[in-house]
Parts: structure tokens; sequence; C-alpha cells
């Protein structure tokens, strides 16, 4: 019986820890990703960009196309 309560405990915490990982890792207006910190840490202007490039979109993009192509266009705007 103990047994099978530390498995049950040992995947809980496990199941927590990548819970809380992707969930941090994961958010738009998190200052750890590239866009963000592109924009100097303001995560409303990354949003923006984000969104600028949803609606130059011709087909649907996921956020995460979305803020690759908003970093790559930063960037191609900033080495001019």
């Amino acid at each position: 019986m103990s047994e099978l309560l530390l498995i049950v405990a040992a995947a809980g915490a496990v199941a927590l820890i990548l819970w809380l990982r992707r969930r941090r890792g994961n958010a738009a207006g998190n200052e750890n990703d590239a866009l963000t910190r592109a924009c100097w840490g303001d995560r409303e202007q990354a949003r923006r960009l984000e969104d600028l490039e949803h609606d130059r979109a011709t087909t649907p993009l996921s956020r995460r196309s979305a803020r690759r192509r908003a970093l790559e266009r930063l960037k191609d705007d900033r080495g001019r």
C-alpha cells in the first residue's frame, strides 16, 4: 500500500512540474520569449507585432508562427 502511495505521489509531482514548465514556457507574454526580449521586455509591443502578423497572413497562423515571423521582421527592420 505504501509503495502505491509513493508511486502516485511521484507521478503527481512529475505532472505538476511539467504543468508549471509548460505554463511558464508557452505564455505569449513571457519575458523569456525571443520576441519579448527583442522588444526590450515590452510585452504589449510584442503582442501588437504578433497581432500584426496575424493580420498580414493570408492563411491562419499559430501564435508561435506569428511571433516567429514578427521577430524575423523586427530583426530585418533593425538591420537597415
